[in-house]
């Protein structure tokens, strides 16, 4: 009995297809004006094949574990004002700064760009009054490059960030959205060697830091795994 096509042959043509529709959505977004209903539909589309990419990856074994190409945080978070732009409603006004004198990272691309549009989506569903959302990257010291995203929302309390990494745990109930979602982005982060930490006052907004190494343009980089 003949078997099937393997999984790496149909995560090929799944990638292709994902490919174009975010390349085609992508072109679409940059012709829409910010007045246009559909340009937020739209935006929504590109976040949903970033995903869609990252479970890709899962089937294709190239998770945690897979070795990674360093890539340009300040180049990759600029990358994503404009989706992030449609993303927010007129009532939240967003900063973006890059600051980390052109590190490089051993994280792939679509992951920062998960890792950013999770945390800013968050903060977005929790600022029902509006505010201000900030997105930035910092250099600490010679090892080390940040991404830092911070809101004036409603924060945590104390309670909340005793289980914001909790599979499942959500605060926005409430306020619609899905859930934080931090479980699922504290795997990215740790594969790469960095940390995730929270800082929030209840009533006083929040703010979130990713850690990561740096490394060396264009090095292949091992990821660390548990």
């Amino acid at each position: 009995m003949e078997s099937g096509p393997d999984v790496r042959s149909i995560t090929h043509d799944l990638r292709n297809l994902v490919t174009a529709i975010r390349g085609h959505a992508e072109l679409a977004l940059r012709g829409i004006s910010p007045e246009d209903p559909a340009r937020e539909d739209v935006a929504h589309l590109v976040v949903v094949t970033s995903t869609v990419f990252d479970l890709i990856d899962q089937l294709d074994g190239n998770d945690s574990s897979n070795t990674l190409v360093a890539v340009n945080l300040d180049t990759s978070v600029s990358a994503m004002r404009r989706l992030l732009d449609a993303l927010l409603p007129r009532s939240v006004a967003l900063i973006v700064h890059t600051d980390s004198d052109d590190a490089y990272v051993g994280i792939s691309k679509l992951r920062i760009e998960r890792i950013v549009l999770n945390l800013a989506l968050n903060a977005r569903d929790v600022m029902g009054d509006g505010g201000t959302l900030t997105v930035r990257t910092e250099r600490p010291d010679e090892g080390h490059a940040l991404i830092i995203v911070s809101d004036d929302g409603p924060g945590f309390s104390e309670e909340a960030l005793a289980h914001l990494f909790e599979v499942g745990f959500t605060t926005k109930s409430d306020r619609g959205g899905s859930g934080n979602g931090l479980s699922r982005l504290e795997p990215f982060v740790r594969g790469a060697g960095g940390s995730l930490e929270v800082d929030s006052v209840a009533g006083e907004g929040a703010t979130i830091r990713v850690t990561l190494p740096t490394t060396e343009p264009g090095l292949p980089v091992e990821s660390v795994t548990d």
